[in-house]
């Protein structure tokens, strides 16, 4: 399928490379806007509005969510058109969930390759936003959305269903595991926070400020699940924790969660050979609160 392209971006070198993607393809690539990235939301967006396009590439302009203000200004009034957003360096996990939450379809960094970016461009063609114009296409737009929403409607009720039962086996007496969580952390106000969280599903917790202090709670108390953040004193982390425990003092079975703010850390946390059992991002709010007791409670399960 064929699709109109608007680049509206600053860095001149990434301009150009995906113009030199663009240039003697299928897809037509579109004049530049008038308005520069970062300036007036509204005006941005009723001149991306004016144009038409199937497919924009935008800086990602974090101050005011100003990129994110043009998309959502942008697809309220033209649902089929698409955004890439070019990433200008330094954008962060808050900033990309914010993005896609409200439907960026990708981010492009300066060094992305012909196949990949051409790959987006296909994805946001043949995706449910393009079931595009006319009576046909509204109605086939609002089948898919209505089956999308049955989809994640009984995908919620499952996972509310399986924190129910998690909980319930923590609280019955038929649950005869031991139910002591020692968490480690420098930080006074994320071992009272995850102290209270635990505490509250009928967990037992054990706190510790340092290495060594968690390390003799381990081997005394025996807790059935440790948790740990990731970064420690010493430039220890909490994987050095974690085989400290597993390897070199033996202390199994044990089920060892590791807890970071970093998406980007879980591929080296979880690499084979650490030993660590799960990494779950800090709780921020009530349902990752909820998904994190539930994948702890697991350690009494596994």
């Amino acid at each position: 399928m064929t699709a109109t392209i608007l680049l509206h971006i600053t860095d001149d070198a990434l301009r150009e490379r995906l113009e030199g993607f663009l240039s003697g393809g299928k897809h037509t690539l579109l004049p530049p806007l008038r308005t520069p990235p970062g300036g007036p939301d509204s005006e941005t967006a009723a001149e991306i509005l004016s144009l038409r396009p199937d497919v924009v590439v935008l800086d990602y302009v974090a101050e005011d969510a100003w990129s994110v203000k043009v998309l959502q200004e942008v697809t309220d009034e033209r649902r089929s058109t698409g955004f890439i957003f070019a990433d200008r360096g330094g954008t962060d996990l808050e900033n990309l969930t914010m993005a896609f939450n409200e439907g960026a379809a990708a981010f492009v960094r300066p060094d992305v390759q012909k196949a990949a970016f051409l790959n987006m461009i296909a994805r946001i063609c043949e995706g449910p936003a393009r079931i595009r114009h006319g009576r046909d296409g509204d109605r086939a737009l609002e089948e898919e959305l209505q089956r999308t929403g049955q989809a994640l409607a009984k995908a919620k009720t499952l996972l509310a269903g399986s924190q129910k039962l998690i909980n319930y086996l923590l609280a019955t007496p038929l649950n005869s595991q031991p139910r002591k969580v020692l968490v480690l952390s420098d930080s006074s106000y994320q071992r009272e926070m995850l102290k209270k969280i635990l505490e509250d599903s009928n967990f037992s917790v054990l706190t510790a400020a340092g290495v060594d202090e968690a390390v003799e709670l381990a081997m005394s108390e025996r807790p059935r699940i440790v948790i740990s953040d990731y970064g420690l004193e010493d430039g220890r982390t909490g994987v050095d924790f974690c085989r400290e425990l597993k390897f070199a003092r033996k202390l199994l079975p044990l089920h060892f969660v590791v807890c970071t703010a970093g998406l980007d850390r879980l591929p080296v946390i979880m690499a084979p050979g650490n030993g660590v059992d799960d990494c779950i991002l800090k709780p921020s709010t009530d349902s990752s609160t909820a998904e994190f007791v539930s994948r702890v409670a697991m350690g009494l399960i596994l």
